[in-house]
C-alpha cells in the first residue's frame, strides 16, 4: 500500500511546478479553472507531467475526472495501489 502522505507530496511539489504556483496556492479544494494555467491545455500537461512522475498509464476517464487537487491524490494513490478501476 502506498503511504498517502508520500503521494500528496508529490502531487503538490508536481502541481506547484506545472502550474507556477506557489504552497499557498494550493489546497485540496483547489479546482480545474481556480489557477490560471490549469486550463485545458494545463490539464493535458498535468495528466502527462503525472504519468512521468509516477510511471503510470493514466485511462482518460480517469483523467477527466480530475477535477480537485484532491480527485488527484485519490486517484494517482488507487492507481499505484492497484485499485483504480475496481
Amino acid at each position: 500500500m502506498t503511504a498517502p502522505h508520500a503521494v500528496s507530496q508529490r502531487v503538490d511539489t508536481l502541481l506547484q511546478r506545472v502550474f507556477e504556483v506557489g504552497p499557498r496556492q494550493l489546497r485540496d479544494e483547489t479546482r480545474r479553472g481556480d489557477l490560471d494555467r490549469w486550463d485545458s491545455l494545463g490539464h493535458l500537461t498535468l495528466i502527462e507531467a503525472l504519468r512521468e512522475e509516477f510511471g503510470l498509464d493514466i485511462p482518460p476517464e480517469l483523467a477527466l475526472s480530475m477535477d480537485t487537487v484532491d480527485d488527484i491524490k485519490r486517484i494517482m494513490s488507487a492507481l499505484l495501489d492497484g485499485e483504480a478501476g475496481r
